[in-house]
């Protein structure tokens, strides 16, 4: 036997990796990958939410000028499914202790993007929502987010007269959303150019919120107006 072929002989020959290694390998790394993903979520997720409590309290303030202090209020209404559903608002009241307004949380899932979420504020003695301001939205940069930043759709919501039916409690007149340059009631919204669905998707969670939120809220007035005291 030559050098060379003997040189050859001594080099083992490379064994092929088992699948169940591989397997094991795999379930390894994705078991350790579980582990820092759940770390830095529970890590994290308490900083989350009060930074989301916080930009929703900053909101209070914007669509209800003259507030200077706000309180949570939980308030059981009818769901879609007509089955009671608790939900938190926010009772805002000015520099003398005297009830300002409220502002409500809606949302809708029908997003070009997904859930929309939006805060909108409403002043029961005037029965006038003040204005609305989105909170959530994973809408298309430059077209469907443009809810968050078109003056004239925010306009929509500024001012609005939503009042409500003295015997049902019921809004007379329900959000209807409209193409731009058709609104001719006062509970017409005008959508954006470009961003149909999503503007779409702000008028269906405020007006189905008004529908459920605002008869409750006109029923606690009287806690409400003594939440400051």
């Amino acid at each position: 036997m030559t050098t060379a072929n003997h040189a050859a002989a001594q080099i083992p020959t490379p064994q092929p990796t088992g699948s169940l290694a591989m397997i094991g390998t795999l379930a390894g790394i994705a078991f350790v990958s579980g582990v820092l993903l759940a770390l830095v979520y529970e890590g994290t997720y308490d900083r989350i939410q009060q930074n989301q409590q916080a930009r929703t309290r900053a909101a209070v303030l914007d669509i209800l000028p003259g507030v200077v202090s706000q309180q949570v209020f939980e308030a059981s209404a009818p769901g879609p499914d007509g089955q009671p559903v608790t939900q938190e608002f926010f009772a805002g009241y000015d520099a003398s202790g005297a009830l300002v307004g409220v502002a409500i949380e809606a949302s809708d899932s029908g997003g070009y993007g997904g859930e929309i979420r939006v805060i909108y504020g409403y002043l029961p003695d005037k029965q006038e929502i003040t204005g609305m301001k989105v909170l959530l939205s994973r809408e298309t940069p430059g077209l469907g987010d443009r809810i968050s930043t078109d003056a004239a759709f925010q306009a929509n919501f500024a001012g609005m007269q939503l009042a409500l039916d003295p015997d049902s409690k019921q809004p007379v007149h329900s959000l209807t959303y409209v193409k731009p340059g058709e609104a001719d009631k006062p509970t017409d919204v005008e959508g954006i150019s470009g961003a149909t669905i999503s503007s779409q998707a702000v008028t269906r969670a405020v007006r189905a919120s008004t529908e459920r939120m605002l008869p409750v809220v006109h029923d606690m007035l009287d806690e409400l107006r003594r939440g400051s005291q």
